[in-house]
């Protein structure tokens, strides 16, 4: 999308090439906004060199005065990249019905439009940003709207000679642009009328998938991801980064607990895509099944969480056991003023250390809460397949599970048995020292007794189902 941030920084502040910089790179965005296209292709498309591109580029990483900076450089998989800085990303969603944005049309993206004078650029992106809001392929501007004052963004010559540029593109049979008055009042208007279906001619951002396929690649895998198989991926993506928000933002969370949320729904993204490049050597029929290819990945995202699960929860009973030594941060407190202290500002001294124990300890209930949702989800899919196929069977048999769904159940329980006890050796080993052995356990224990005893009724329930009389 073309937020009102990018559309109102490109109204004023960009050269011709500049304009077309930021039109690609909305494009080639992940859902971080990170800009998935090294930048010969960038410079490729934009039809200018590399050396007048980086001169760009040093341009938008170092904004002068209160102007934005529109590229944040980044680190990503040991890859040099850019952040596109305008406007929100799109793993935060958008309220569709009080935020404003400017649809990607694909007419943006031709050679005609690219060969505009930025005049042109801005008055096309102007009718057009008009026309996504109003839903309408027919808008109008009152003529003050362009020309105002001398602050404006066009003179009238300028104004008619965008509106040449614009026919001289050959870009008369995309939109026309006429003069008129109000019935009423007989203010000079403009109205701009686009070919019918231009609403619905835009362009679908490929940036996460770029970047799906380079951490795939770079993993180990250099075979090639077809579309279907990706969008199955990138479906699990979304659900990891919509449902770790989600109770977040039904909570009210602070904006930086929300912030660390993205960030690790991303790392938890990125790490079990690693882990899939990694397996496809060994799994290429994964390749022609796009739906077993998200399963086999969401279980790898289940192990990941399941990990943050634990150090988040680690981490949070950490800080905790530092919170509970009063004395310690008295004394501490104490020192750095070189007077007694009471209580109260004992407790302002710590409250920093307050809020990182709440915001570790949100966390790791959210994460706790998607694990839990998880498991319970495919087991109850697996569970249901199995009394389904059950009540199909002849009714002078004893109905047996069948095998494929029964094992899963027992494999996923060991599964997760397995990186309980590995995370709990972790811990054991590597934990802080300064909290006691049964604290340092105590949440992943208790969560292994819980699982156990969901898996122990899902067994008896299919036990029971199993040997009543059809």
């Amino acid at each position: 999308m073309i937020y009102e941030e990018t559309y109102h920084y490109l109204l004023k502040h960009v050269s011709s090439t500049e304009f077309d910089a930021c039109l690609y790179s909305l494009l080639h965005s992940d859902w971080d906004g990170v800009i998935q296209s090294p930048l010969h292709a960038m410079a490729s498309s934009l039809g200018t060199s590399e050396k007048y591109l980086k001169q760009i580029i040093r341009k938008f990483t170092s904004p002068k005065g209160d102007l934005p900076q529109v590229f944040v450089p980044v680190q990503q998989d040991g890859d040099a990249l850019y952040k596109f800085n305008l406007g929100p990303t799109s793993n935060l969603g958008f309220n569709r019905k009080t935020d404003r944005y400017c649809k990607k049309y694909r007419f943006f993206y031709h050679e005609a439009f690219k060969g505009l004078t930025i005049s042109a650029k801005r008055l096309l992106l102007m009718a057009a940003y008009r026309m996504s809001v109003s839903k309408s392929e027919e808008v109008m501007f009152d003529y003050h709207e362009f020309v105002s004052d001398s602050t404006s963004l066009f003179t009238r010559q300028r104004l008619f000679e965008a509106m040449d540029a614009i026919y001289e593109a050959g870009l008369g049979d995309l939109v026309t642009i006429a003069f008129t008055s109000k019935a009423f009042s007989k203010k000079e208007v403009m109205m701009f009328t686009f070919k019918e279906g231009t609403l619905g001619e835009y362009r679908e951002n490929r940036g996460e998938r770029a970047g799906l396929r380079r951490t795939i690649f770079n993993a180990g895998f250099p075979g090639h991801i077809s579309d279907a198989v990706c969008m199955e991926l990138e479906r699990v993506g979304k659900y990891i980064f919509r449902s770790f928000l989600k109770d977040a933002k039904k909570a009210e969370a602070p904006s930086d607990t929300q912030k660390e949320l993205l960030t690790l729904a991303r790392f938890v993204y990125s790490q079990a895509l690693k882990k899939f490049g990694k397996a496809l050597r060994a799994n290429k029929p994964l390749l022609t099944e796009p739906k077993q290819a998200s399963a086999y990945l969401s279980t790898i995202v289940y192990n990941e969480t399941l990990e943050q699960m634990a150090k988040y929860a680690h981490q949070a009973e950490s800080i905790k056991s530092l919170l509970d030594r009063e004395h310690f941060h008295k004394e501490i407190s104490e020192k750095a003023l070189g007077r007694e202290v009471n209580y109260m500002e004992v407790n302002q001294h710590i409250e920093p250390i307050r809020l990182k124990f709440q915001q570790a300890d949100f966390i790791y209930s959210i994460l706790n809460g998607w694990c839990e949702e998880w498991l319970i989800s495919r087991v109850k899919t697996a569970t249901e397949t199995i009394e389904t196929e059950e009540e199909m069977t002849a009714p002078t048999t004893n109905p047996v599970p069948t095998r494929t769904d029964s094992e899963y159940i027992i494999a996923l329980r060991n599964d997760t048995y397995d990186q309980l006890d590995k995370l709990l050796a972790l811990i054991g080993k590597f934990g802080n020292a300064a909290v006691s052995p049964s604290n340092q356990q105590y949440t992943l224990t208790r969560k292994k007794e819980t699982i156990q005893s969901y898996f122990a009724i899902q067994r008896d329930r299919l036990d029971a189902f199993a040997a009543s009389p059809s």
